[in-house]
């Protein structure tokens, strides 16, 4: 049992920096983007949900950002087109 428990706690060891790696590289993609793109990144970043898909979850925070008026309704699928390559680094999706 004490052998099981060792491997466990070694491997939620070994996945925390590979977590930070892909958020720093995040970070670094997100640093090139223009606002409203950033501002779709910072928002979609500032609340995970890993169980949802990448698009629902843009799609609804997207819609909040329009709603409450911090981005067009023009600029609003632009701005999230150039934030998914960013946001797609931390959830590890291809």
């Amino acid at each position: 049992m004490k052998p099981a428990i060792s491997c466990a706690m070694l491997l939620c060891l070994l996945s925390v920096p590979a977590a930070h790696a892909n958020q720093a590289a995040a970070d670094i993609c997100a640093a090139s983007l223009q606002p409203p793109a950033r501002l779709v990144f910072n928002a979609v970043s500032n609340t995970p949900q890993p169980k949802d898909p990448l698009r629902k979850v843009l799609e609804a925070r997207v819609r909040e950002l329009v709603f409450m008026d911090r981005l067009t309704v023009s600029g609003a699928r632009p701005a999230a087109e150039a934030a998914s390559p960013c946001l797609r680094i931390i959830r590890n999706c291809t």
